[in-house]
């Protein structure tokens, strides 16, 4: 196995990585909230066919964009059944092949199984922000402030709603590693800080029941994302954790998916098999935890989520 990088940054993430495994392999009482690009590494600098020259500076360099669609074929609650991604990017500035400046938005729409065809709109997880990137020796740092919010999608039978809202400042780390080929494995370390912070609920009596995302703190990601092929088709396997900060102490998310992965010079098409743990689903007006286990397909820009 061949590392390559610098070993200070390097050997540091791979061991909070590490570490990060250890968690994930023992359960515990945890809680999370989630985001629409929790699973997704956003960085027009890691794709070689958009570089400029050194020193030139271009506006509106690049765009991309994702979707994907899949079933819980498995879920320990009764507000999951189907989920769509849909999302996309700008690269409003670009300084050679060292920073790059974006604007992102995306969306997680989540169904359940109560109506009559078995699909009836449950919820929906918007997210938009601006993420600069600037390359470092080894890796790249990414520094930015992303807004998020999630509503309720026709509950007015259900007599409760839930509302929230959770931006922050974010700092990120990615380090592109070669296990068994060039680049087939990236480290991303991520710190955010929640600036702003809302939860809303109807009655408010609900209010009462915890954990209350208005008490949001800080967030720090783990994420590892090997593919066998980096720049062709084949297997490829994802593994991430969250540590969430609250005023009532610390708190733990995962998620796991792996599949296959189809590639062609527009992009990629993916099949793939996912599990989530989330203490508070965000969903319902009195939180519960939520186990998912999915299937899905996914396609994304070439080279640039991965």
């Amino acid at each position: 196995m061949n590392l390559r990088g610098n070993a200070s940054p390097t050997t540091l993430l791979a061991a909070c990585f590490a570490a990060a495994l250890v968690l994930v392999s023992h359960p515990g009482e945890s809680e999370a909230q989630r985001q629409a690009t929790r699973s997704l590494i956003i960085n027009p600098l890691l794709d070689e066919r958009l570089h400029l020259p050194d020193g030139e500076v271009r506006g509106f360099h690049s765009f991309g964009g994702w979707a994907g669609f899949g079933h819980f074929a498995y879920s320990s609650d009764d507000h999951h059944l189907w989920y769509q991604d849909l999302g996309g990017y700008v690269e409003l500035w670009r300084n050679g092949r060292s920073q790059s400046l974006l604007l992102t938005g995306q969306i997680q729409f989540i169904a359940d199984p109560h109506n009559d065809i078995n699909f009836n709109p449950r919820a929906i997880f918007w997210e938009e922000g601006l993420l600069y990137t600037v390359r470092m020796n080894p890796g790249y740092l990414q520094l930015g402030f992303l807004h998020r919010c999630k509503h309720d999608i026709d509950n007015m039978d259900r007599g409760e709603e839930r509302s929230l809202i959770f931006s922050s400042v974010t700092v990120r780390y990615q380090q592109p590693l070669s296990v068994f080929r060039d680049n087939d494995l990236i480290l991303m370390g991520a710190y955010d800080n929640y600036l702003i912070t809302y939860d809303r609920r109807d009655p408010r009596a609900l209010e009462e029941h915890p954990p209350d995302w208005n008490d949001l703190q800080n967030e720090f990601t783990l994420q590892a994302h090997w593919m066998e092929n980096p720049y062709g088709s084949g297997p490829f396997v994802d593994s991430r954790i969250n540590i969430i900060s609250l005023d009532s102490g610390l708190y733990i998310n995962r998620g796991f998916s792996a599949g296959w992965n189809l590639h062609r010079s527009g992009g990629e098409f993916r099949v793939q098999v996912s599990y989530e743990y989330l203490h508070d689903s965000g969903i319902p007006a009195i939180p519960e935890g939520v186990h998912l286990l999915g299937i899905g397909i996914r396609a994304n820009s070439a080279f640039v989520i991965r």
